[in-house]
């Protein structure tokens, strides 16, 4: 009810309990309530108007003026603030100045509104999050299913290749290795691309040659290029040094990328592979890589394409060439990483040319070659390892491996076994796979640790995805090894924890 007396006597006498229940007469109540107070308002001061002096009238009326355009500017902020939200869909308030309960309302509407909208953008972000943590989840699998056969397909052919193979046999091993490389090649840009975006690629820091480097991928070309009848011309600056400190494989995958595609491109034609050095400093060196090649070539309007994931200059580049699209996106993006930028010149019919420059910095010759000595000479004799792996290919190859090193090495089929083993024997160090029936990696060291601290634990994991690092040190062991992997990546790591 109205709290002015005289409208509550009168709505009392003459109003009915229907009238009372109506929100729009109780509304033009409020109004009516409103307008006699402020009838009384007014009548108060007029009244008290003629009690005062001339003077006292001017300062009420002053004050009065500025409370009135005070409101006037209130209510103008109000429907201002109130456009400025609703610009979106080009609603706009039109109403009286003098509306302000009507502007207050729709304000009210609006923030409701906006609520739900927020309310539904985080259910899409929890929705979205889940997403993400599926196609992990599945690049994980997918990863270890395709990676754990291609790690006996790689093994045993490295293993074939040491056994001093027939003539006509070296030229079958040579090709198996050249079509499993590059189908190996292929899978890492996959997952590699998910890592990156992710932005958990990190590069690591090792000696190496860019010589020998550089010369190995050339080599590991030579077939695709014979078969396509291109020539290869690969060019060192003599000024470069011998070795360097920094990623070889990234690097490695980033001229892959360009040799691999210059070839690919190319029919009948010269490929130029060059290295030059631009300036040497003390303990690092300038280098300019360059790949250059009479192929195909590509057309000015399709150079911004080429760098874009899954994009190729042209739709019909996928039917002719194969290739996924991701090669160059993902050399960008590595070479942003070594704080460097690809570069290409291109004109179709006439070839192309991409180079880059990149700082490394350069390591003492000696200690080099100290460390080829130390891991030609290898040798695990006197020591007792175990292999936690359930794939008889990759337990042939591992053992294979291990026992040429003179190792003495005992197998576990799955982690629940090896947890028994653990118990009942000492090791040097435990080899372990993370996914495998009965008890997987992770767990089997959980419960190995419960009760041994201190041998060193080293997964052997099929998965690349981009928190396998982290799942592995948080389950307790000290390092992992990708499949398939190069026997000397498997010496560093027996050495880092071994010696």
């Amino acid at each position: 009810m109205p709290d002015h007396k005289l409208l509550n006597r009168q709505l009392k006498k003459y109003s009915t309990p229907d009238l009372i229940a109506n929100k729009h007469f109780v509304r033009f109540i409020d109004a009516v309530n409103d307008s006699y107070a402020a009838y009384d308002r007014d009548k108060e001061l007029s009244d008290h108007a003629f009690m005062v002096s001339q003077q006292e009238f001017g300062e009420i009326n002053q004050r009065l003026k500025e409370e009135v355009e005070l409101r006037k500017l209130s209510i103008k902020k109000l429907k201002e603030t109130f456009n400025n939200i609703k610009a979106d869909n080009g609603e706009q308030f039109d109403g009286n100045d003098d509306d302000l309960l009507e502007i207050v309302d729709l304000l009210n509407e609006e923030i409701t509104r906006r609520k739900e909208v927020e309310l539904q953008l985080l259910i899409a972000k929890d929705e979205a999050e889940k997403a993400s943590l599926s196609k992990s989840e599945f690049l994980s699998i997918i990863s270890h299913e395709i990676r754990t056969p291609l790690n006996a397909v790689i093994g045993m052919g490295h293993l074939l290749l040491k056994n001093n193979p027939r003539p006509d046999q070296l030229d079958n091993l040579e090709t198996l290795k050249t079509s499993s490389d590059n189908l190996l090649v292929l899978i890492n840009d996959i997952l590699d691309f998910n890592k990156i975006e992710a932005g958990k690629l990190d590069l690591e820091e090792a000696p190496f040659s860019i010589k020998k480097l550089v010369k190995d991928i050339v080599s590991a070309n030579t077939n695709s290029a014979n078969e396509r009848e291109n020539r290869v011309s690969l060019v060192f600056d003599e000024r470069l040094p011998d070795y360097f400190m920094g990623d070889a494989l990234r690097l490695g995958q980033v001229l892959n990328n360009l040799v691999s595609n210059a070839i690919k491109f190319t029919h009948r034609g010269f490929i130029s592979v060059r290295v030059d050095l631009q300036k040497l400093k003390q303990g690092s060196a300038l280098l300019h890589f360059s790949v250059h090649d009479t192929g195909v070539g590509i057309a000015k309007e399709n150079l911004p394409n080429i760098f874009m994931p899954f994009m190729q200059a042209s739709t019909s580049i996928t039917r002719q060439y194969g290739g996924t699209g991701l090669g160059l996106a993902i050399t960008r993006r590595i070479l942003g990483l070594f704080n460097s930028d690809i570069k290409v010149e291109s004109e179709l019919g006439k070839g192309s040319k991409f180079h880059f420059t990149l700082e490394l910095n350069t390591v003492d010759a000696d200690q080099v070659t100290q460390l080829e000595n130390d891991m030609a000479g290898f040798d695990l004799k006197n020591k007792r390892l175990l292999l936690v792996e359930d794939t008889l290919f990759n337990v042939l190859y591992a053992t294979q491996l291990l026992e040429g090193w003179n190792a003495t090495v005992e197998v576990a089929d799955n982690g629940e076994i090896a947890v028994q083993m653990m118990q009942q024997a000492n090791y040097d160090i435990v080899l372990m796979d993370l996914q495998m029936p009965v008890m997987d990696g992770y767990t089997a060291t959980n419960k190995i640790r419960e009760f041994n601290q201190d041998t060193p634990i080293v997964a052997i994991t099929a998965s690349a995805t981009s928190n396998v690092r982290d799942k592995v040190l948080e389950a307790g062991m000290q390092d992992y090894i990708v499949k398939p992997f190069n026997p000397d990546e498997l010496i560093l790591k027996l050495k880092k924890y071994l010696y």
